[in-house]
């Protein structure tokens, strides 16, 4: 008995802890925006900052729509990933990044075509 409450303690840590954000797919499309976003901690506070990426106008012919968005947490902390605006289906993308009171904010994203 002391197992599956130790099992089910660790699951809801995992659960908890992860503050990866995954919309569509990225299986055969294009990277068309990489970025390393890395923000200082704030003393006491959430840290929250916004990444706006808009598909160039050239790029649009070709593939008009994003496909795919990822973004993880590289802090592995309970900081998170939300769309705002725009996004699946939408040739721009708005994302608001949130950190945990006191925390750096450390993403790596990735959007597909």
């Amino acid at each position: 008995m002391k197992v599956y409450v130790l099992l089910f303690l660790l699951a809801v840590v995992v659960i908890v802890e992860c503050g990866h954000t995954f919309l569509g797919t990225s299986v055969q499309r294009k990277l068309i925006y990489h970025k390393d976003v890395k923000y200082p901690s704030k003393l006491f506070q959430k840290r929250i900052e916004n990444v706006n990426y808009t598909i160039p106008y050239a790029s649009r012919q070709y593939s008009p729509s994003i496909q795919g968005i990822l973004a993880y947490d590289l802090t592995t902390s309970g900081a998170s990933a939300n769309v705002t605006k725009g996004g699946l289906g939408y040739n721009f993308v708005n994302l608001r990044l949130k950190s945990d009171r006191a925390e750096e904010l450390h993403f790596d994203i990735y959007i597909y075509v």
